[in-house]
Order: structure tokens, then C-alpha cells, then sequence
């Protein structure tokens, strides 16, 4: 099955800043996806760790945090949004689905117009046109002008937002839902196995949203000390397939993705899974 980045809505919207810390930047998504139960540090105010259930049903599938039986359909609204429509329970934790190509990404649009878009949504729902009758609000952000309808992605969040008219430079259920990665339909061996998510430097953002790849455990794997402050204060354990590892403790690791050799650095930053970054 093809294993491609989609966006997907999650119900509640939750502070990517706390107090000025960036959770997004510790990679929360994937937990929040997989419902997950955040448990928040003491001395911060985002997660420390998250209490994940990893087992799965002796037939049917989970997603979302719901158990679908063997052949049973996945309601539309938890996949269409993320650019997924048809699914279907295949029994064994395997969902199969067809990805939509969405009309707009198959030509340009006509000339003084752009896609329109709704929050939930995967395609656009139409076009503007500039004229002079059209409303001049647009949103601002991250240095960009955004127009009524247009997409945008906030830097450093994992938000998916649509500019409307109320916009006040907030990141609010009004106009912007979390991204999804629908990662338990792309990945839903690793999960299983608990091998560890892989973020790859495609932008500058310092969010970690929806991870491009897993590592699974390797024999040649040589498990170290990589954040030795981490080590010495906390008991937290990342599980790594059937190894333990203590908070601080990784490995490197160069694959190759998507055409390019890329040298990565897996930590256990954030239980109960590693946490692979490119450096």
C-alpha cells in the first residue's frame, strides 16, 4: 500500500504552545492520532510521556481509537479528510483505502482565480475570482497574505488552517483543525511493532507533524547515551520492538528515502516510541 502524508481532522484543537513551549515540536501528533493518553510533565506543561494501548483485536482492526470488524466500512468522516475515501477493514490491522487525487491538482485554475477550501475537506469546494465586488479581507501569517478560502500552514504547528474573514491571527476550531497522518493506515506494522517514527528535514519547521517513515529495530543498531542530562533525571522508557530504552538513550542510523541518503539520529525523547530525526 502506498505510504504517503495526508492531512486528516482531529476533533479537538489543542495549544501547540504552552507557556511558550512548542509541544509540536516533541512529535504529540502521532499520539494524539493513535488516542493516546498524554501525561503531562511536572515541570512543564506539555506531555512528558503518553500511555498508549499498542494491542490489537484478535480479528478486525483499530483506528482512531475504535474497533472495526473484518469487511466493516470506516465512516467517510474519519477519512476523507484526509484525502482517503472507501475504506475498508481487511481484518489482521490492515485497512485498505483508495487515495483521492483531487481535481485541482490535475490542472491550473482559471486566470485571476484560486481553489476555495473548507476546513475538513480534502479538495476544493470551488474558486474565487477576483473582481470588484470581492471582499478585500485576507489573513496574514508567517509573513504571507493569505485570500478568503486559501489554505495555509501555520510555521512550527502541525495545523491545517483556511482563512475566513474573523481571522485574528489565532489559531482556532473557527479555522484551523490539527493535521492527521492517518498513520495507521500507512504504517500500521511499525505501529504494531513499535519501531520508531522518522521526521525528515523537508522544511525548517521546527513541529514534528506527521512522520515520513519508520525505523524498525536492527541488529546492527548500537544503543548509547545521546542526551546525557535526559539519562540522569528521569526513569521514563521508550519501547523500541523488544528493546527498552531509557530516556536520552538512541542510536544513528543512515537510510535512504525517497531518492536521497539521509543520516538520522533516534532518540528516546518522548515515550513510549523513539523518536527519529534527520540531522
Amino acid at each position: 500500500m502506498m505510504k504517503t502524508t495526508f492531512f486528516l481532522t482531529i476533533i479537538v484543537l489543542s495549544l501547540t504552545y504552552s507557556n511558550g513551549e512548542n509541544c509540536d515540536s516533541y512529535g504529540v501528533l502521532l499520539y494524539e492520532e493513535i488516542q493516546c493518553q498524554p501525561v503531562k510533565s511536572k515541570e512543564g506543561n506539555c506531555p512528558s510521556k503518553f500511555d498508549c494501548d499498542f494491542s490489537r483485536p484478535k480479528s478486525g482492526c483499530t483506528f482512531k481509537g475504535r474497533n472495526f470488524g473484518p469487511s466493516e466500512d470506516i465512516p467517510a468522516n474519519l477519512t476523507y479528510s484526509g484525502c482517503m475515501i472507501g475504506c475498508t477493514c481487511e481484518d489482521f490491522n490492515f485497512i485498505r483505502c483508495a487515495a483521492l487525487d483531487c481535481p485541482e491538482n490535475l490542472g491550473a485554475t482559471n486566470e485571476n482565480c484560486y481553489n476555495e477550501y473548507e476546513l475538513e475537506k480534502c479538495c476544493a469546494v470551488g474558486e474565487i475570482c477576483n473582481n470588484a465586488t470581492t471582499i478585500k479581507n485576507n489573513c496574514q501569517v508567517d509573513g504571507e497574505t493569505y485570500e478568503i478560502g486559501q489554505q495555509f500552514y501555520p510555521k512550527n504547528t502541525c495545523y491545517s488552517c483556511v482563512c475566513n474573514e474573523n481571522f485574528k491571527g489565532e489559531y482556532n476550531e473557527e479555522n484551523c483543525v490539527k493535521q492527521n497522518c492517518n498513520s495507521q493506515i500507512h504504517f500500521t506494522e511499525e505501529i504494531n511493532k513499535k519501531c520508531a517514527p522518522a521526521y525528515f528535514n523537508f522544511h525548517s519547521d521546527e513541529a514534528l507533524c506527521c512522520p515520513n517513515s519508520f525505523i524498525c529495530p536492527d541488529t546492527l543498531d548500537s544503543i548509547k547515551i545521546i542526551n546525557r542530562e535526559a539519562h540522569q533525571d528521569s526513569s521514563l522508557e521508550c519501547q523500541y520492538g523488544q528493546q527498552k530504552l531509557k530516556l536520552g538513550e538512541g542510536f544513528e542510523r543512515e537510510i535512504n528515502k525517497f531518492g536521497k541518503d539521509r543520516k538520522m539520529k533516534c532518540e528516546c525523547e518522548l515515550p513510549p516510541l523513539v523518536t527519529c530525526r534527520e540531522i
